[in-house]
């Protein structure tokens, strides 16, 4: 009997043995992510990005594994959104853009609204996403993990200062977003369409004039260098776009409930990292012009706003017509945009 006792405990502990056995590998093999990111490895955004992905590694305790392609090197800027989309990637760094469909959601992209500060931006566009449903809708093909407000868009020319928009016309001038391009047409200026990686030699071969964008970008990819002079248009810029940390929404689904909770935690994370890294670097862009004597054109509200008169009904009255002739409240939309700009500009 004691014989066949001990048989019967050896069994059954071979038989717990090897159900850890057959359980461990589910946590033996990290899942992989891979993120797309076309800013350059040296840029703020990567570092961000960099410490980003070692946070949500130590946060999983080794069970995520972050792989991040920077410079493009997986998808251009261009591709990111429908590579997210499609699980080419499981993860990208997004520049919100009309060319995906979107239309409700860019209307902080419009150009002269008075936008406030960069961090009550952020806040602002938020508080649209959470009101509007059919903005939300605009967003089912991806899950957004983290949002952060891209700085104020500024101009910055080559060879003359601007400050009205007779001063651009018939200039050759890169911008990046739709609603940058059509504030160059309202001034009578010529776009010219280039990747964001070629603006330094198309100011360099005359291709450009000058470009519409931040002075962190400007910094990064060399464009100050070339442009010794810089029209200001307040704390709101000319406007202000949200970027995003975007996530494939089958990949986001297919992790565990614990792992989908780090995940929606690191959007907070994300956006901190680029907060701590991109507010330093605008200094450094604005303190690179100043080192070099740079001309710089500080707009007054009364300036800022024969550029708001020259936009208001091409771009500003257009886009609430595009959007209401889809269906979409473009109209409540674009008036709770400029309540919310009065109340966070109070802050």
């Amino acid at each position: 009997m004691a014989k066949k006792a001990l048989l019967i405990i050896v069994g059954l502990c071979l038989t717990i043995t090897s159900g850890v056995l057959v359980s461990t590998p589910a946590f033996s093999q990290p899942i992989e992510l891979t993120v797309n990111d076309h800013n350059p490895p040296p840029s703020t955004v990567a570092h961000a990005w960099d410490a980003w992905g070692k946070w949500v590694e130590e946060r999983s305790k080794g069970r995520l594994k972050v792989t991040i392609h920077h410079g493009g090197a997986l998808l251009a800027e261009k591709e990111a959104y429908r590579g997210t989309e499609t699980g080419v990637c499981d993860m990208a760094h997004y520049v919100v853009d009309r060319r995906e469909g979107f239309l409700l959601s860019t209307v902080t992209t419009l150009p002269f609204m008075g936008m406030p500060a960069q961090m009550e931006a952020g806040q602002l566009w938020m508080e649209l996403l959470n009101k509007f449903p059919e903005m939300a809708k605009e967003w089912e093909g991806v899950k957004i993990i983290g949002i952060f407000m891209m700085p104020p868009t500024h101009i910055h020319t080559k060879k003359k200062a601007v400050e009205t928009p007779a001063d651009l016309k018939g200039m050759k001038i890169h911008g990046a977003e739709y609603a940058l391009v059509q504030t160059m047409d309202a001034a009578g200026a010529s776009p010219v369409q280039l990747d964001i990686t070629e603006m330094y030699t198309g100011l360099e071969r005359g291709i450009l004039d000058g470009v519409m964008n931040h002075f962190p970008v400007c910094f990064i990819f060399k464009v100050l260098e070339l442009t010794p002079y810089h029209t200001v248009f307040g704390d709101g810029g000319i406007n202000m776009t949200p970027m995003f940390a975007i996530m494939n929404p089958k990949k986001f689904n297919s992790l565990p409930p614990d792992l989908q909770k780090i995940m929606e935690e690191s959007g907070k994370v994300w956006a901190e990292e680029q907060k701590k890294l991109d507010f330093p670097l605008q200094d450094t862009a604005v303190g690179f012009c100043k080192g070099k004597n740079h001309t710089f054109i500080n707009l007054t509200p009364q300036g800022i706003k024969v550029w708001y008169d020259l936009v208001k009904k091409p771009i500003h009255d257009k886009w609430i017509a595009d959007a209401e002739a889809k269906g979409l409240p473009g109209k409540a939309v674009y008036e709770e945009a400029l309540k919310l700009i009065k109340e966070h500009q109070k802050k």
